[in-house]
């Protein structure tokens, strides 16, 4: 089985001229299809539906957010292999292009469907440091603005997160990478190197947290804030990188529910890889442009392997 990663997520919305003016502003490519879908260079899109549409899954949580999360699989085979192993406790449904659909232990609407996910290329980045020149007689490339290529991880918050996070651990071959200590779960998918696909949050109520689009560096990540601020879009925390993951990042707060999240120079894993167990608030922040009261001062580096732990936690499904 090899999951390749997210490949289509399904809002529930409430103001759709409002939120496709917010993606298209985010740098999003609108496709002309019967819905108001996006698509992504890697070919993963982002689709928006009224919240009062009869088609669409459940809510997870209350208002605007998420709906769906559908996984891309690399084969036939690996489709029909997640088909079988989930028709065992509960309904699947298959729908004419041969996706199938279910509900994840957590109660979100999930499919899965035949991924041909696309090459992405970026320039050579020349960076040029005290005694190290590495560009010469040449600027760096300008971004006016940021043009995502990829979804890098969806993000859902519920009371029963480590239960939440099994699910896709043991039934899907998810690899938990990191775990925030008695805050969440991060998880990638066994087709991608990402730092996580997937991150449960622990929460007192179900609710749709954030998505976040991968762009080629530093440099366009704030092209693309600093389009988005003068656009009129609001961040509550600014600029920021965590330390988990090196993850750069700049949360912009989204009309289709939670945050959209432009993400660049995400570490990269693979099973050599050994989860570790954090301190919430030191994992969380390595620098950010306006921090949070619980972040002002940080604990004591507190960083064990998951393994020292929760070894059966820390375990990759065979």
């Amino acid at each position: 089985m090899a999951i390749l990663g997210v490949q289509t997520v399904v809002f529930g919305v409430d103001d759709m001229a409002r939120c496709t003016q917010f993606f298209d502003d985010f740098g999003l490519v609108r496709e002309d299809t019967d819905a108001v879908e996006y698509r992504l260079r890697e070919g993963s899109n982002v689709v928006l539906r009224q919240s009062t549409d009869s088609a669409l899954p459940p809510s997870f949580g209350s208002g605007p957010g998420v709906r769906q999360v559908i996984w891309g699989v690399d084969s036939q085979a690996s489709l029909d292999a997640i088909e079988a192993d989930l028709r065992r406790d509960r309904a699947v449904e298959k729908d004419a292009y041969g996706r199938i659909y279910c509900v994840d232990d957590a109660g979100l609407s999930i499919g899965f469907g035949l991924f041909e996910r696309q090459p992405l290329i970026s320039d050579e980045e020349l960076v040029n440091s005290p005694g190290r020149s590495l560009r010469w007689n040449r600027h760096r490339k300008w971004f006016k603005r940021a043009a995502p290529q990829l979804i890098h991880h969806v993000v859902f918050a519920c009371p029963e997160y480590e239960k939440a996070a099994r699910f896709y651990r043991d039934r899907l071959k998810f690899r938990i990478t990191d775990v925030s200590r008695d805050r969440g779960i991060f998880l990638r998918a066994d087709g991608r190197s990402d730092h996580h696909n997937l991150f449960w949050l622990k929460d007192t109520r179900a609710r749709f947290v954030h998505i976040s689009f991968g762009v080629e560096n530093l440099d366009e990540l704030v092209a693309g804030a600093n389009h988005m601020q003068r656009t009129g879009w609001t961040s509550n925390l600014g600029l920021g990188r965590h330390r988990l993951s090196s993850t750069i990042y700049a949360y912009i707060n989204n009309p289709a529910g939670g945050e959209a999240e432009y993400s660049a120079d995400t570490d990269c894993l693979d099973d050599r890889w050994q989860p570790r167990i954090w301190n919430p608030p030191f994992a969380n922040q390595h620098w950010v442009a306006n921090l949070p009261e619980f972040l002002i001062k940080h604990p004591e580096e507190d960083v064990r392997l998951l393994a020292e732990i929760d070894p059966e936690l820390a375990s990759i499904p065979e």
